[in-house]
């Protein structure tokens, strides 16, 4: 089998001058900043043996990533920006990831000849600009920016997990996985979710967390089901005493639902609760009566 190409240096080659590759993480999740990196390798003739395995930093692993992040690090000039949550949602996510990677080129602290950006919007830069689409899996520079960037937004998100337990932000950095919105629609959105983004206008808008029961249960009243719908692909499931009891989601071509139990401390477990006895069942449709069906009621 053919190994898949890797990011090189011929973009780098054909540039003029100090050239800096730039790329960012963090325009999608829903809570935490957006953040840049700007990195100027040194002029190799070849690829040094440290950034062997050098890719987008999507596809590389956790502790990848980190040893990586150390390697660039120590043998290139790298620069970081950072857009806050309060200015995504003044600026709006674009203008604040713009605004990011002109703070990570400044942040370098040399004049940049040439910058060379992961996909297709210039940031406005003093500098000559040339827009990469793929340009973290392509461009040497933009993957090892792409690397600081991404481990750089990962260690925020995870000291925020200290402060705002619940929401998974150790493992999903702030994305919106099924354990992040069923947490905002349990806990409400913190002063780290960006508020101009649709999902969190919803749960601050919605009264929802206040009537649902999110707490350990031993029975469940099927006589009347109720569904809630927080994503295309996912609904919050409760009962007819107002408590959640698990969650309907697409998956491989069909609806499934999940049964989802609560500790004692208020802790989510997946596949737990008192309709345990039907995880992972398949419903014909999202709505009451189908999922009723399914469970045999």
């Amino acid at each position: 089998m053919k190994k898949p190409k890797l990011p090189d240096l011929s973009f780098e080659r054909a540039a003029h001058g100090v050239v800096a590759g730039i790329d960012e993480a963090g325009c999608a999740p829903l809570a935490g900043p957006v953040v840049a990196a700007a990195v100027v390798l040194p002029q190799w003739v070849r690829k040094p043996r440290a950034l062997h395995g050098l890719n987008d930093s999507k596809q590389l692993p956790a502790p990848e990533r980190e040893r990586l992040h150390l390697a660039i690090t120590q043998i290139a000039r790298f620069g970081v920006g950072i857009a806050t949550v309060e200015e995504i949602d003044t600026l709006n996510i674009y203008q604040a990831n713009m605004l990011a990677m002109r703070r990570a080129v400044a942040d370098l602290g040399i004049t940049v000849d040439t910058a060379l950006i992961d996909g297709n919007r210039k940031p406005g830069l003093a500098c000559h600009m040339t827009t990469i689409i793929k340009g973290d899996a392509r461009c040497l520079s933009i993957a090892a920016a792409s690397v600081i960037a991404k481990v750089t937004r990962d260690r925020i998100m995870h000291r925020l997990a200290e402060t705002h337990p619940g929401y998974g932000w150790k493992t999903n950095a702030g994305y919106g996985t099924d354990e992040h919105y069923l947490a905002l629609l349990r806990l409400g959105p913190t002063p780290e979710h960006r508020r101009s983004f649709a999902p969190i206008l919803f749960f601050s808008g919605s009264d929802t967390r206040f009537r649902c029961r999110f707490a350990a249960a031993v029975s469940v009243r099927l006589e009347r089901l109720q569904l809630l719908q927080l994503r295309a692909d996912l609904h919050a499931v409760f009962d007819a005493a107002d408590s959640h009891v698990g969650v309907l989601k697409w998956l491989h071509g069909g609806w499934f639902f999940k049964a989802i139990g609560y500790s004692a401390s208020g802790e989510a477990v997946l596949g737990a609760g008192p309709l345990a006895a039907f995880h992972n069942r398949a419903v014909a449709e999202p709505h009451a009566p189908a999922l009723l069906v399914a469970l045999g009621a």
